[in-house]
């Protein structure tokens, strides 16, 4: 049983949930979207600069290259310069008016330069033809703005990845979700969803997104009908402070039950140049968890860290633990890195992130070295 209040499964909970998501999203009805993260369509993260041209699309992307030390108890450390995490990205976007509302496209592909393949480059990553593609699409949506939010369709972030998500490492090699220090995948806090529906709007200082997946289980779709992801955040309540709720749910568990992962999240900037962070999660979805690249059980994972920005640096210093269900597979994880932005679109970051495991399986140390320039 969880020990948060509110992520108890039970119907009464659900209901409650339910009827609270129902309200603020009755609320928003009356504002106007406030387009972030990517589930609202173009409004990713991803997208730094962006070159117009004279029919209203936007052309945006990012290069980004690393070299990885890698290594797993006493095995040799294994060095490689890659970008597994498809952290290159190459996309479009538009918004057209149309009188009372807007639609608005947004397509983004990922891939590596440095070996060609946009995935993971193992022995064993091409068994599937999509695996062995040079250039992967991460999102592509169409959707209407109107007064009452924005409505679109096709592949998204979800909520529960982009609500709450204070690394400054993702994509990389350092990554937290790649080390157990968040959840991981398409339920956890890496999740890309395919063939869903998409609501967000914000009114004020309450921000909602809703996704749900529309395809049938026999597609090659990564969710399926009845899966959803939300997330509630409330941001400028005073100066600096956010916070939220997450979930994301996966009907096909637990005998067509289904189960979930939650996450409390929270941001504070103390100073001008120093920020803390704190997310919390109950992570019912076993598979998103990453324990030295391989599944782990289920739990509870707790994050928390610090920016602290010096001059042309940002510092991340994060401290995690999971407290998992099965026996003797708790552990920790540290990770401390620096963003050197040289000017406004090219940073260069180094770190380390380390996970120690309680049990019997091998900790993971990974020290990184990163380039990236936005255009």
């Amino acid at each position: 049983m969880s020990k948060y209040l509110i992520i108890d499964n039970n119907n009464k909970t659900g209901e409650i949930m339910n009827k609270l998501f129902t309200a603020v999203a009755f609320m928003a009805a009356s504002s106007t979207l406030a387009l972030a993260g990517g589930h609202g369509g173009s409004g990713d993260k991803s997208s730094a600069s962006a070159a117009h041209s004279g029919s209203g699309v936007q052309f945006f992307g990012r290069l980004y290259v690393g070299y990885e030390n890698k290594s797993s108890a006493s095995a040799n450390a294994v060095d490689s310069i890659r970008d597994n995490g498809g952290k290159s990205r190459l996309g479009i976007k538009f918004k057209e008016n149309l009188g009372a509302m807007s639609l608005i496209g947004h397509a983004e592909w990922k891939f590596d330069i440095a070996d060609g393949t946009a995935g993971n480059d193992s022995s064993t990553a091409c068994t599937a033809a999509r695996d062995c593609r040079t250039i992967n699409l991460h999102v592509g949506n169409l959707g209407f703005l109107t007064g009452l939010g924005y409505i679109g369709i096709g592949s998204f972030e979800s909520p529960y990845k982009t609500m709450g998500n204070y690394d400054s490492n993702m994509d990389t090699g350092l990554a937290l979700n790649a080390h157990g220090g968040t959840s991981n995948g398409s339920f956890g806090q890496d999740g890309t969803w395919e063939s869903t529906l998409s609501y967000h709007a914000a009114m004020g200082p309450i921000e909602i997104a809703y996704m749900r997946g529309m395809a049938e289980a026999d597609t090659e779709a990564n969710v399926s009908k009845s899966d959803y992801a939300f997330g509630i955040r409330v941001k400028h309540i005073m100066p600096g402070l956010e916070f939220g709720f997450a979930r994301a749910h996966d009907k096909s568990l637990d005998s067509n039950r289904g189960m979930s992962n939650d996450k409390f999240f929270g941001s504070y900037k103390v100073m001008p140049n120093l920020g803390v962070f704190y997310t919390a999660e109950e992570v019912e979805i076993a598979t998103t968890v990453a324990n030295a690249g391989t599944v782990q059980a289920a739990g509870d994972i707790t994050t928390m860290g610090i920016h602290y920005t010096m001059g042309n640096n940002m510092i991340q210093l994060v401290a995690a633990s999971g407290n998992m269900d099965a026996a003797t597979t708790d552990y920790d994880v540290i990770s401390i890195s620096n963003q050197m932005n040289l000017s406004k679109s090219t940073d260069l970051t180094f770190g380390i992130t380390r996970k120690g495991n309680e049990g019997t399986d091998a900790s993971v140390r990974t020290y990184g070295l990163g380039l990236t320039h936005k255009f």
